[in-house]
């Protein structure tokens, strides 16, 4: 009754039962049983039932299984093998009460076996997979193995007993037999890598722990098994052998099975409330570390997802995926949570048990054992009133007839419902539902600024953007773009609708912003299509200035090289063809002129559309070039023209210079020598004055050719300034003409001198005749007289006297003629030296003549009259 009180102190007081109370209490209950029976039984018996009781029910062999169910290590060692045959009227109050109920309930293990590393072979899975799964096998296989040992009942009678002793052996055979699987899970151990191998061992090493509770556990079992034998074969013994005693055996046997009835029912009572207690406490418990795992939870969301629009993207974005596995958690927690919330609902009151507690009111309690006494009778389940709560071993309870006693309050439980655990049930679902609430908003929060951080992404993006990057995308990508932008923005206006960050004026704001990137993307597709458009113009444009300049090149080169190339000196014919050329390619020019006109219109009216466009100064630049080029090469054009048709006209007035002065150069070296005649010289005379009267007449020829070789200076000194050309021809026609000149001025000397030669030569000549002609008519006569002297010969002295003084006459007169012969033979020498000059210089000329012309001039060779003059007057 002292242990029944204590207990009912334990629970009224609203604590957990503890080993070593639980202990105490078995030791009491069997001390009460052993000193019980000891006053009653014989000592023969009486050694015999405490040396087999006793042992079997110390606390190292009822505690050991405690923690699975008090009962199962209680039945098999409490449960006598002998039963007296007392009168139901000496227990009248136990032992209607003594049902066995599940505590003696025999059940049959099922033993598997663990499966063997070969079944677990698969070609899907690693060395390594296989082998874990081998090791959870055998844990999972030593688990099971331990909750059926801990629910093992033993029977009331030896044909169970000896049952249940079957069914151990062949758990303590599978048992043995596990330790081979072992083996293989620790060799498998060698061949794990460092990843999987630190799990492995820890589950390797959990595997052996158990293994050996389990191998303790059958040991104790055996004791176990030995100590119940040993009391059933004592008392079966004894019934054998008609023992003197045997009708207080089976009193005692059916006394000892009536107190072992109340002291199951007192086990039961216990394990009820050490269960509901455990229950209780381990509720707050739980509800407590669940407070404190949702307090820490909301105070580690509040400061690990707070943030704003200055967080990094990528952290937000490692954030986000973390707290989705935290969604999880906290989802899954929930059962954690509903289930606590059902387990409040289960929960019995502790507090109407303290009598510290007074009730103000009756309270349903509800009986979870049959108990029987003269004033009550209580059944199990029965629903009664607690009127009572002030003693702690014993409650004044109503029962269900309206009866009322004091009653043990440990066969009593206060139902539920525990306000206290279902307000904390309710607060702790409050507190869930706002920790779901916090991480809600945070996720949204940080969602949201993902989205705006994606946005503006987009935006900066755009605005970034300009023609030239445009102009580089593929066809598609433009609208990709803007697709993009509005995808963005439809994100964060469905991730921003909760968002505490972003009120509804940033909303507006960042739609304006979109709508403003969209116009001006717009706006830059719009450049974009009208710079290609452009371009494509400008690249017709630019092609074709290009093709003009090239064409526009090829003339110039060709001008250049025309003018660089001399003309033939004297052909006529070159020159006229020349400047056919020329006029052909001047044509060529003015037709590119016109070409160039035409596409000068078109790049203006392009320049007028495209002003702000950055080709527009390549174009402008290089049509400048080619108007520069063509109106350059076509001012050169022209003046090359000019200076070839004044060439041309310098060229046929310096060949009809030339053909006068080679006419009368030839006139003038046509005779070599003066025929010493009076009228030849003079008609030489008349005629070389002739010459010069036409000479001076013709001088009108060299004064047009220096006029043209005037114009041809200028146009050669204009194309040498202007064009950096130097003319060839001119110095060539420059000189050619200055020649002409000279020799045509040498022509008019050469006349001049002739004539006053030839003039000096007549008067020679006439002196010459004068002297000559009185002087011969008397040398004739004389010779005319000494050739008649000679024919007659003197035919007396007489006649040869006279013949001598006609001599001596003759010599005297021949003295006399002496002077007029000395002045004869002057006149000669003066005549003849006059003539020879005048050949000289007529022979001079001539070779200066025939050193200009290439082809000399045929003359008749004439014997020169000087010398006839000389052996004139040598003969005289």
């Amino acid at each position: 009754m002292a242990l029944r009180n204590e207990c009912s102190s334990v629970y009224s007081k609203g604590r957990v039962l503890t080993t070593e109370q639980t202990k105490l209490m078995i030791s009491g209950i069997s001390q009460s049983l052993n000193s019980g029976f000891a006053q009653t039984l014989t000592p023969s018996v009486h050694s015999g039932l405490t040396q087999g009781l006793t042992p079997s029910l110390t606390p190292s062999s009822v505690t050991s299984g405690l923690s699975s169910g008090l009962t199962s290590r209680l039945t098999p060692s409490a449960t006598p093998a002998y039963t007296p045959g007392f009168p139901s009227g000496l227990v009248p109050n136990l032992g209607s009460g003594g049902e066995t109920g599940p505590l003696q309930t025999l059940k049959l293990m099922q033993i598997r076996k663990p499966l063997l590393r070969s079944s677990l072979l698969d070609q899907n899975l690693t060395e390594e997979e296989i082998n874990m799964k081998f090791v959870q096998d055998l844990l999972n296989w030593v688990d099971e193995m331990q909750v059926q040992l801990d629910r093992t009942e033993w029977g009331s009678d030896l044909p169970s007993v000896e049952s249940q002793l079957e069914n151990h052996k062949n758990v303590h055979r599978a048992i043995e037999e596990f330790e081979s699987s072992l083996k293989e899970a620790k060799l498998s151990e060698i061949q794990m890598t460092a990843p999987l191998k630190l799990t492995y061992a820890e589950k390797l090493h959990r595997l052996e722990n158990q293994y050996a509770k389990l191998l303790e556990l059958m040991r104790e079992l055996d004791q176990k098994e030995e100590t119940i034998k040993s009391v059933q074969e004592i008392a079966e013994q004894l019934l054998l052998e008609n023992h003197p005693a045997r009708l207080t055996i089976e009193a005692y046997r059916a006394a000892m099975q009536t107190q072992w009835s109340w002291i199951l029912q007192l086990c039961q009572c216990v394990e009820q409330h050490v269960k509901e207690n455990g229950a209780y406490f381990e509720f707050f418990n739980d509800a407590k570390e669940a407070t404190d795992y949702l307090r820490n939870l909301k105070d580690a969301i509040q400061r690990k997802y707070s943030c704003d629009r200055s967080s990094s993207i990528h952290k937000l974005e490692d954030l986000v995926q973390e707290s989705m596995e935290e969604k999880e958690e906290l989802l899954q927690y929930k059962s954690t949570v509903a289930g606590l919330m059902g387990r409040a609902k289960t929960i019995v009151q502790l507090k109407p048990r303290n009598p510290d507690c007074p009730l103000k009111t009756s309270l349903p309690i509800k009986a979870i054992c049959d108990y029987r006494q003269i004033e009550i009778t209580i059944f199990k389940d029965d629903e009664c009133v607690l009127a009572n709560n002030s003693h702690r071993a014993k409650w004044k309870v109503i029962s269900p007839t309206g009866n009322e006693a004091m009653v043990p309050s440990v066969c009593f439980t206060v139902p539920p419902p525990n306000k206290e655990a279902v307000d904390f049930a309710n607060r702790i679902e409050q507190q869930y539902q706002n920790v779901l609430t916090l991480w809600h908003e945070s996720h949204i929060n940080m969602k949201s600024v993902v989205s705006w951080h994606y946005l503006i992404n987009e935006i900066d993006r755009i605005r970034a953007s300009n023609v030239a990057s445009i102009k580089t995308m593929l066809p598609g990508e433009h609208q990709q773009v803007l697709s993009n932008l509005q995808s963005r923005f439809e994100d964060f206006l469905e991730d921003s609708q909760e968002s505490q960050i972003f009120s509804g004026s940033d909303i507006t704001q960042l739609e304006k912003e979109v709508n403003v990137c969209k116009q001006y993307y717009q706006e830059l597709l719009k450049s974009a299509e009208r710079e290609e458009q452009e371009e494509s113009a400008y690249n017709l444009y630019i092609s074709e200035v290009r093709n003009l300049r090239l064409r526009l090149e090829s003339c110039e080169d060709r001008l250049i090289r025309q003018i660089r190339t001399p003309l033939e000196r004297d052909d006529l014919h070159e020159s006229v063809f020349r400047i056919s050329e020329q006029e052909k390619l001047k044509k060529e020019l003015e037709r590119l002129k016109d070409d160039l006109a035409t596409i000068t219109s078109k790049c203006e009216d392009f320049f007028s559309q495209a002003a702000a466009s950055a080709s527009t100064p390549v174009l402008r630049s290089e049509l400048s070039v080619v108007v520069q080029s063509m109106n350059h090469v076509y001012s050169m054009s022209s003046t090359y023209i000019e200076k070839l048709k004044t060439v041309n006209l310098v060229l046929k007035n310096t060949q009809a210079a030339e053909a006068l002065v080679k006419l009368y150069e030839t006139k003038l070296c046509e005779e070599e020598a003066v025929i010493a005649d009076k009228n030849n010289i003079e008609n030489l005379i008349s005629t070389l004055k002739q010459w010069r009267s036409e000479v001076d007449e013709k001088r009108e020829v060299f004064h047009e050719l220096e006029d043209e070789l005037q114009r041809a200076k200028t146009i050669s000194d204009e194309m040498f300034k202007t064009y950096k050309e130097r003319d060839l021809d001119f110095d060539w026609h420059k000189e050619k003409a200055d020649q002409l000149v000279e020799r045509w001025q040498n022509v008019h000397v050469q006349i001049d001198n002739r004539l006053r030669d030839l003039e000096g030569i007549g008067k020679s000549l006439k002196y010459y005749r004068d002297a000559y002609h009185p002087l011969d008519d008397w040398i004739q006569q004389v010779e005319t007289t000494q050739r008649k002297i000679q024919e007659n010969q003197p035919e007396n002295s007489k006649t040869l006297a006279t013949q001598l003084n006609q001599q001596k006459m003759l010599v005297s007169e021949i003295e006399t003629k002496q002077s007029k012969m000395d002045e004869c033979q002057k006149y000669a020498e003066q005549y003849s030296t006059a003539v020879k000059d005048y050949e000289l210089q007529t022979m001079t000329y001539r070779a200066m003549v025939d050193s200009q012309q290439k082809s000399p001039v045929k003359r008749r060779r004439l014997q020169s009259s000087a010398d006839l003059v000389i052996q004139e007057v040598v003969t005289v």
